[in-house]
């Protein structure tokens, strides 16, 4: 287990971008990114696809794979949605911790 924080996402418009220092992930990450199996490739380039946690207001802790490569626009869920009170828990509990 990594003690270090990774960036991480957030959703705007619709689409996720992982973005710097302010966004990096709350708690550590417990597996790094691409540490896991089976592999998610992208669909244009064939790599292997990072697995990463949102923090965005509509999925938080909500993992997904993002190729490396930010304009091939691949993005694939690895969790299905939250239910409405786990999105407003995990959201408090977000806050708390950066505040």
């Amino acid at each position: 287990m990594s003690s270090s924080s990774i960036g991480s996402a957030c959703s705007h418009g619709g689409a996720i971008r992982r973005r710097g220092a302010a966004a990096r992930s709350p708690v550590p990450y417990r597996e790094q990114p691409m540490e896991y199996e089976p592999a998610v490739f992208c669909g244009r380039c064939g790599r292997k696809a990072p697995r990463w946690i949102s923090w965005s207001v509509a999925n938080p802790g909500r993992r997904y794979y993002s190729c490396v490569e930010a304009q091939h626009g691949f993005i694939q869920w690895h969790d299905d949605p939250t239910s409405p009170f786990l999105r407003v828990l995990l959201g408090d509990l977000r806050d708390r911790v950066r505040s």
